[in-house]
């Protein structure tokens, strides 16, 4: 075989497939997470005998539209892996795409055709900021294609051309709300009766760092530096690593204890927080813990990014300094986003003024 196997939809059943040697190898619905993993799998399996498609081998018209966002998920997931927030986002892009344009070629998707992608999208009830993430998605899919060269440069732009939704032409998500302190305390509470301390432990640390899920729950023990002053932890996947910036965690002690139970004679790969089972912690294992505890427990709804926020509420409000609060977070230095956690935007202000009376 000497070139990446196309896929294809059979039109009656709405089946998606692969034809290999002849032989046909269905994977599911079309537009299904269940497609997306099958195709990447077997890309997987055929990649000793799969040469990618020599540059300028195949017409752009031979390439359809699922085919490109099934191409495009694989690549994501090869990448980032099947956890990733970024791979999950990437799922429903290529759901949105193969759902009403799967069977189209990729020069047949133009402005209208992402225009009517992005007004199905509300017309389902999504949020403005969600369609908008996956208009996104759905470009950097196209943009893929182009150094992949499956699609034109000129289709790319012209897509570019589409503008996203406008405040009030869908409903805007909620706000993110902070976890509710006792909330979160009935839920350790309850993992603890339960015995699961790997989850009381990442619980505890999420709420003393104010670290992203996906940080702490790829965390090994090489990332961490407890013996130095202060104790640090350094991930090696986080959101701006691919910018080169390095991100540093000082823990304080509330995280070091939740980090050193877990310290029996590690190897500096050791995943840091495993579950009953001694797997590692995905920020949807995560979430699944927490869930079961809100049902057994009743108390209000939070979700493990809440930690995050929560975090971030008490650093503004202990320091007054957002660019405080931001450089715990890790966010960039011109990143605007940690006014969101800034409820009482006033009272910093009031401390700024403050601090001003009586210079010279």
């Amino acid at each position: 075989m000497s070139s990446i196997p196309s896929i294809r939809i059979h039109k009656a059943s709405q089946l998606a497939y692969v034809r290999i040697n002849g032989r046909d190898r269905y994977l599911g619905p079309a537009g299904t997470a269940a497609v997306f993993e099958k195709y990447a799998q077997v890309l997987h399996e055929l990649a000793p005998a799969c040469d990618r498609p020599r540059r300028g081998a195949r017409s752009l018209r031979s390439v359809s539209v699922a085919e490109l966002a099934h191409r495009y998920l694989a690549s994501i997931i090869e990448k980032v892996g099947r956890s990733h927030k970024l791979a999950y986002e990437s799922k429903y892009v290529a759901a949105a795409l193969i759902r009403q344009h799967g069977s189209h070629r990729v020069d047949e998707f133009g402005p209208l055709a992402m225009r009517r992608v992005r007004d199905r999208l509300r017309a389902d009830g999504k949020s403005r900021p969600w369609v908008n993430r996956l208009m996104a998605g759905i470009r950097r899919c196209f943009k893929w294609g182009v150094a992949e060269e499956l699609v034109t440069a000129d289709r790319l732009a012209a897509l570019k051309a589409v503008d996203g939704l406008r405040a009030g032409e869908a409903p805007d998500a909620p706000p993110r709300m902070a976890a509710s302190p006792p909330a979160v305390e009935a839920c350790l509470r309850h993992l603890e009766g339960m015995g699961d301390a790997g989850a009381v432990r990442l619980i505890r640390f999420l709420r003393s760092t104010g670290c992203r899920p996906c940080e702490a729950c790829s965390a090994s023990w090489g990332e961490f530096g407890l013996e130095s002053d202060p104790p640090t932890f350094r991930p090696r996947h986080h959101k701006t690593a691919r910018l080169g910036i390095e991100r540093v965690v000082p823990l304080n002690r509330d995280a070091v204890q939740a980090v050193r139970p877990g310290l029996v004679l590690p190897r500096d790969g050791d995943p840091v927080f495993v579950n009953t089972k001694g797997r590692p912690f995905t920020p949807n294992s995560l979430l699944l813990a927490i869930r079961r505890a809100i049902r057994a427990t009743g108390c209000a709804d939070w979700s493990p990014y809440g930690l995050r926020h929560l975090a971030a509420t008490r650093a503004l409000a202990a320091t007054g300094c957002e660019a405080a609060a931001a450089a715990l977070l890790g966010h960039t230095p011109r990143s605007t986003i940690i006014q969101r956690y800034s409820r009482d935007r006033l009272e910093l202000a009031t401390r700024a003024a403050r601090a001003l009376e009586g210079a010279a």
